[in-house]
């Protein structure tokens, strides 16, 4: 047996301290402890992408131009600069903080470790690409990491678009040798084409005991609800508007669902009471010309529909009009007259509530 000196110097009990984990809950002997080896290459591993923490004001971020060019920050580009250190501060302060606050359980952390920001410029202020990548580690003494990464390439116009996104994950078991493997995608909308299979309750299911070492009632007690799960994951890969229609800089991720634009469906709303936040607890709309029910994103629709956690309004939910296949994917998309379609969707009224 070790001493108490030889434990205190463990790879385990240095992991434990340096990043404050906490004990596993529930029976011991539930969840494999970890060897030795394994704790040695999380601490390692950790301590390395935590040097690029992106909050970090002397990480640094790359960022290029719409050529592949660096940007030095200096001079023409600085407000290249100032744009990236914005995006930054809206996903990882602004935008995550709020969402962290909202859905974790207090006594139980969200670790995550976002990493360096990578941008190209397609014009001054305008993004053409981002790449967002992080991990998120187990708030408990399991040596376990999520590793997440998103990707958003696009030329959003008002009568047009070009877009290309997709979200991914890779599980990080440091017991094993090789860390790490391929990524798995969670959903993606590529240049129309949706695609939400894996975005389901089964993944849901395989991150949380993954990463808590459970996934039961009592688990979620304790950590977050699946919903909020969803948000917290989809928020560490920089997509934290509360909608879930677009990422920092108006980059759009697709189509949404505007049910005040149709007249048949705002009154049927209205005489449901379906309140305007999509809150089911919500007030419910007394005048039908101060009614705006609010718009649904196919991304926020896909985690409210894993979560059972439809409202009033998107539980009526439409998915885009299916289009002709054109000579190529890679192709721009056009609004026609179909209302329901929309990046632009604003909304200004009394009874809209809060959410």
């Amino acid at each position: 047996l070790k001493s108490s000196d030889e434990r205190a110097s463990s790879w385990r009990a240095k992991s434990i301290a340096k990043f404050n984990l906490q004990p596993v809950p529930g029976k011991k002997g539930l969840v494999n402890a970890g060897s030795e080896e394994a704790w040695k290459r999380y601490y390692k591993y950790r301590s390395e992408k935590e040097k690029d923490d992106a909050r970090k004001s002397d990480s640094g971020s790359d960022y290029y131009d719409s050529d592949g060019n660096s940007i030095s920050g200096d001079g023409e580009d600085n407000d290249e600069k100032e744009d990236l250190q914005t995006m930054i501060w809206k996903w990882t302060e602004w935008g995550m903080e709020e969402i962290v606050k909202s859905a974790m359980v207090d006594g139980c952390e969200w670790q995550w470790t976002p990493q360096q920001l990578v941008v190209a410029w397609e014009d001054p202020g305008k993004v053409r690409s981002a790449d967002y990548n992080c991990y998120v580690w187990s708030p408990y003494a399991i040596p376990h990491a999520i590793k997440l990464s998103h990707s958003w390439c696009g030329k959003i116009r008002w009568d047009s678009y070009e877009l290309a996104t997709d979200w991914n994950y890779m599980l990080l078991d440091f017991e094993e040798e090789e860390v790490g493997g391929e990524f798995t995608e969670l959903c993606s909308n590529n240049y129309d084409k949706i695609k939400t299979s894996h975005l389901n309750k089964a993944t849901c299911n395989k991150l949380r005991k993954f990463l808590y070492g459970a996934n039961t009632k009592q688990s979620k007690e304790i950590t977050c609800s699946d919903k909020d799960f969803w948000l917290l994951i989809f928020g560490s890969m920089g997509s934290t508007d509360k909608d879930l229609m677009e990422d920092a800089k108006d980059c759009s991720l697709g189509y949404s669902w505007c049910p005040w634009k149709q007249n048949e469906m705002k009154e049927m709303l209205f005489n449901e009471k379906a309140p305007a936040n999509d809150d089911p607890n919500g007030e419910p709309p007394t005048t039908l010309d101060r009614y705006n029910p609010r718009w649904c994103s196919w991304l926020r629709y896909r985690i409210l529909e894993v979560t059972d956690s439809l409202g009033p309004i998107s539980k009526h939910y439409q998915p885009p009009a299916a289009k002709k296949p054109g000579p190529s994917s890679r192709r721009s998309s056009t609004f026609g007259s179909d209302d329901s379609v929309g990046f632009g969707c604003g909304y200004g009224s009394d009874d809209y509530g809060d959410y």
